[in-house]
């Protein structure tokens, strides 16, 4: 694992390259805390995102609201995502079990270097970076001290009973499958699904996810479902009544209480101001929801056995 400064040293933002086993470079973004720093955060972005997610609203995303809070917060870009760049004169395919054996565990690895000796390291995930994680906890890739998945469960027949949702999910999946096998990838920028591209492969796992009902590695060696039950940290899941499609919180709900360690579920109602809950997207990136920030970071410190902040 390397990193490379790219901004003087003097910024409260340093952006690096974080160099997986395989040889890719993840970019990321190092912001560093306000004051004595209580511990290290690494952000994960969702499906068809990059890490920008997390500096929405501009200087004023959720990165920067955790590191008001004194937490070192480590935005990054997954594989074929956003700035990151495979290695030099290599290609072959990649997939959903680079995410979880190479990717994250190299980002995890560069935090918890940060963080030294005693201070604690988490994972937030939204959508996609949340189940990575759990997969990746569940299967000793990393070893964090605390998992928030933000509108994360992975689509699995199990945790939908209802017939109707399941049935439009794999709808979708289907027409997403048919059009990165005509195009090479899903094109989400054109299409105005989200700022990235996903590439056929991790197409190819979701639809095998969705079809075989088994939440496995591509040559069936690791059930990532069966290592929920090795999840022993604590884990977060926050969910909005107004994400109606990719994590509705009785399905998030379901996927969470698989981990076998202390689970607690933030549901979202309304927003600050009393508009609609949030969507899926807008959970992350909304400016009205300082309220569940709050609870977000104040579940992280109780978990981290830090002091609770003053007010």
């Amino acid at each position: 694992m390397t990193s490379r400064r790219s901004v003087p040293p003097s910024a409260r933002v340093e952006t690096i390259d974080i160099r997986t086993a395989d040889g890719w470079s993840l970019r990321a973004d190092v912001r560093e805390p306000d004051g004595a720093m209580v511990g290290v955060v690494v952000l994960a972005h969702a499906l068809m995102a990059r890490r920008s997610e997390f500096d929405r609203p501009p200087g004023a995303g959720l990165a920067a609201f955790l590191a008001s809070r004194g937490w070192c917060a480590i935005p990054f870009d997954f594989r074929a995502h956003g700035d990151s760049g495979p290695p030099v004169h290599r290609g072959g395919r990649h997939g959903y079990d680079d995410l979880v054996a190479l990717d994250l565990p190299a980002v995890c690895a560069f935090a918890r270097e940060r963080a030294g000796r005693k201070r604690p390291v988490f994972v937030l995930g939204h959508s996609l970076g949340g189940h990575v994680a759990l997969a990746a906890q569940g299967t000793g890739a990393i070893a964090v001290d605390g998992i928030v998945g933000v509108a994360s469960a992975l689509w699995l027949r199990e945790f939908e009973p209802s017939l109707a949702p399941w049935l439009v999910k794999r709808g979708i999946m289907t027409t997403f499958g048919g059009v990165s096998r005509a195009l090479g990838r899903f094109p989400a920028r054109a299409l105005g699904l989200g700022s990235d591209d996903v590439a056929r492969p991790w197409i190819e796992d979701f639809l095998r996810f969705v079809g075989t009902g088994r939440w496995t590695s591509a040559d069936g060696r690791v059930d990532y479902r069966e290592a929920l039950a090795r999840v022993r940290i604590p884990v977060l899941q926050v969910l909005s009544e107004g994400d109606r499609l990719e994590c509705p919180p009785a399905f998030g709900e379901r996927f969470v209480r698989a981990c076998a360690g202390p689970t607690e579920v933030l549901r979202v109602a309304r927003r600050d101001d009393g508009g609609a809950p949030p969507g899926h997207m807008a959970l992350v990136t909304s400016s009205r929801l300082g309220s569940v920030r709050d609870r977000i970071e104040a579940w992280m410190r109780a978990h981290a056995g830090v002091p609770a902040r003053p007010g």
